[in-house]
């Protein structure tokens, strides 16, 4: 192809081309990296990325226009290295109608350059490219022979499904050579095993010639077609392939470590950062066309799934990561529960992989996915507006740069911006750029994870030490009361023999203070014991209870020491259970005292029945006017007070008690609000049923024989 017709080649038409020697080789444009030298400059940097980037996509479709050189060499000598791209038409088939012919005989004006146009996008439709060529005599001597270089088709991107490849002898007006290739293809005889579609070319005589492609696929529709010969094709494929294999290895490495290193320190933030890395290594394989290379001739589709795979789970893992990272949950949790669905979302369009829908998800979702960046953007100057903090400025460097980078090439795949080289690799430099700063952000996390866990081991030595120092003052402290507790009860029985005839009153009040002395004493004894406090659970002293009789015992003693509260007492007489009537005793006492505090004067009443589920049931209701329910939920959390508290005394643990001496029986404490206002408690209990059923059978047979009517003699 003659190099005086590269300009006008280049500039849109299919124009014909001549092979001739070359004069050397171009250097490469650097035009494209430049910018990035102002990244590391804060936000002003971020500035002048997006203004580089517009610059750069309005001028690169013309340095790569002029910078287009065809590489010849004579046999065995040189390199050939030829690039179609300048030379392709674009001609879109919606109804699928066109044929090979149809196409070759169609006037250039009805082609679209494909250089420097939008692309048709993720689309059904059938595009055909084309592109004119001329073999002049000079260069026809690349017949082959044991010394005469090969030359070789390589078609690019790697994941396109079908392509049907013709070429068109204008002297002969015929198609001399068909072939039928892509990912979604079994491999011919003419197939190369390559990290791009390639396959070998026929020998071509001088003379005028039309290369056609028929792609279908349903990813993103950009084609870039090279000819090549077999040096070129091994030395250029085999350090790229080298490299790819490479960097997809070192994020596999990284994935699996940071994936692994977020698991075993329980941190969400170094687990979606892993499983974005695992995911981009994933995508990865199939963008670099190692996919094609390793497992397609396995099975067929597995470059469409690799790739489709790797696409939807970046995009999830993706926006997981910067929702734990912004803290979004803490910022709005209706706004965190949409991301995390759409997260959801984004993972199940991985299924779409190997199926024509995968089209629609690339069209949609995609554009889609570039509001959902910018909203992320937005939530996190919210953050840093709200939280001033250098971290946050970090993020947001961090997150601006991938986020314009990638807005610029989703576009370019949609078909809303031209694909050019430079759009091409602004999103693998600016995933680069992203996984290196959020790898920077995740090893601080570390350190900073590290020096904290470090420092809550050094409080919880020091927490145990003081644990320990505070189990043995209590259970000294225990031990001491134990003294008083029985000089009391000693002392108020001697009184008791001494007072005489003193009084009903006197006597009754000796008998409380008795009672209520053995209660404490039996209290210190669960509380206040070495046992208790290493186990952190009761010692539970289990007999049996009737619990109408002990249930009525506690209503008679309140009823003694409070004149404020008026108690009840309704239940089946039958009902037993297996309990520790001391620690029952406290819970019991614990909720009708809190009735007293919080609805003095208002009546309380108590209820006790059991149920064919194998459980005993406690009924406390007070006629007070009850919680709300924020109270409600919390209430017997330990150290809570209600907000209708103020002034009450207390500390908050009375409900945490009783609680928990009902889950030491194996049972559960409710709390509920009634319709008119006051609260009700109720404890369930284990039913003791061995001694309910014979209480039963005891009432029935009593009652049978109080109602049974003796005979009198000569009733006969």
């Amino acid at each position: 192809m003659a190099t005086s017709e590269q300009a006008s080649a280049g500039a849109g038409r299919n124009a014909f081309a001549r092979m001739h020697w070359p004069v050397g080789l171009p250097e490469q444009d650097r035009t494209g990296f430049t910018g990035f030298a102002a990244f590391w400059h804060g936000m002003r940097g971020l500035m002048f990325a997006v203004i580089a980037c517009i610059v750069f996509v309005t001028i690169t479709g013309p340095l790569h226009a002029a910078g287009a050189q065809l590489i010849v060499s004579p046999s065995g000598q040189s390199n050939y290295d030829l690039s179609l791209d300048h030379y392709l038409g674009r001609l879109t088939d919606p109804d699928g109608v066109l044929s090979f012919s149809d196409v070759v005989r169609r006037p250039d004006q009805d082609f679209q350059p494909v250089v420097d146009t939008p692309s048709p996008g993720y689309t059904h439709d059938i595009i055909w490219y084309r592109a004119n060529f001329q073999v002049d005599a000079a260069s026809s001597g690349i017949k082959t022979s044991s010394h005469d270089m090969r030359l070789f088709l390589e078609i690019s991107p790697p994941y396109l499904d079908r392509i049907n490849v013709a070429i068109f002898s204008v002297r002969d007006q015929n198609f001399i050579w068909r072939t039928l290739l892509g990912d979604n293809i079994p491999a011919n005889d003419s197939t190369v095993k390559s990290r791009h579609i390639t396959t070998r070319l026929p020998d071509l005589v001088p003379g005028k010639y039309s290369m056609v492609f028929r792609v279908e696929t349903t990813s993103t529709q950009t084609l870039s077609a090279n000819i090549r010969n077999d040096s070129t094709l091994m030395t250029k494929g085999g350090r790229t392939l080298v490299l790819s294999g490479v960097a997809v290895g070192a994020l596999l490495v990284i994935g699996v470590v940071y994936l692994g290193g977020g698991m075993l320190i329980r941190d969400i933030s170094l687990l979606w950062y892993g499983a974005y890395v695992l995911s981009i290594a994933i995508l990865g394989i199939g963008l670099s066309g190692l996919g094609l290379l390793l497992l397609q001739p396995l099975w067929t589709p597995a470059n469409d799934l690799v790739t489709g795979v790797g696409t939807a789970f970046s995009i999830a893992c993706s926006t997981m990561m910067w929702v734990t990272v912004i803290n979004l949950r803490q910022l709005n949790a209706r706004l965190h529960r949409a991301y995390c669905i759409y997260s959801t979302i984004a993972a199940l369009m991985a299924v779409t992989s190997t199926t024509p829908y995968y089209s629609e998800f690339g069209q949609y979702f995609l554009s889609f996915h570039l509001l959902v960046l910018f909203s992320m953007f937005g939530c996190l100057i919210y953050r840093l507006w709200r939280s001033p903090q250098g971290v946050y400025f970090f993020y947001l460097f961090t997150l601006g740069i991938p986020s314009f980078a990638a807005a610029i090439y989703v576009a370019s795949l949609v078909g809303l911006a031209p694909s050019t080289p430079l759009i091409q690799a602004i999103y693998p430099l600016s995933t680069i750029f992203h996984l290196l700063m959020m790898g920077i952000a995740m090893a601080y996390r570390t350190s900073h994870l590290e020096h904290a866990r470090i420092a809550a081991q050094s409080r919880r030595h020091r927490t145990r030490q003081l644990a320990d120092e505070q189990r043995e003052f209590i259970t000294m402290l225990g031990h001491e009361f134990r003294t008083p507790l029985a000089i009391i009860q000693r002392s108020a029985e001697l009184i008791s023999l001494h007072i005489g005839d003193a009084g009903d009153g006197i006597a009754d009040r000796m008998v409380r203070i008795r009672s209520h002395a053995g209660q404490l004493s039996g209290l210190v004894d669960v509380f206040l014991t070495k046992d208790t406090l290493d186990r952190g659970a009761f010692k539970l002293n289990l007999v049996p209870i009737n619990l109408q009789v002990f249930l009525s015992e506690i209503v008679s003693s309140v009823d003694q020491d409070s004149t404020r509260l008026d108690v009840t007492l309704h239940g089946d007489a039958d009902t037993a259970i297996h309990a520790d009537p001391t620690l029952l005793h406290l819970a019991i006492i614990n909720v009708v005292e809190n009735a007293r505090k919080y609805a003095p004067g208002s009546p309380v009443s108590i209820d006790c029945s059991h149920r064919g589920d194998g459980f005993a049931y406690i009924h406390v209701v007070d006629h007070g006017p009850g919680m709300n329910e924020e109270d409600l939920a919390q209430v017997s959390l330990a150290f809570y007070r209600g907000k209708t508290s103020d002034g009450t005394r207390g500390v908050g643990l009375g409900l945490h008690i009783a609680n928990r001496i009902i889950e030491a029986h194996g049972g559960t404490m409710t709390m509920s609000i009634g319709e008119k206002g006051g609260t009700t408690v109720i404890f369930k209990l284990p039913l003791d049923r061995e001694t309910t059923i014979y209480n039963i059978r005891h009432r029935n047979t009593y009652r049978l024989a109080s109602n049974r009517v003796p005979r009198k003699k000569g009733a006969e």
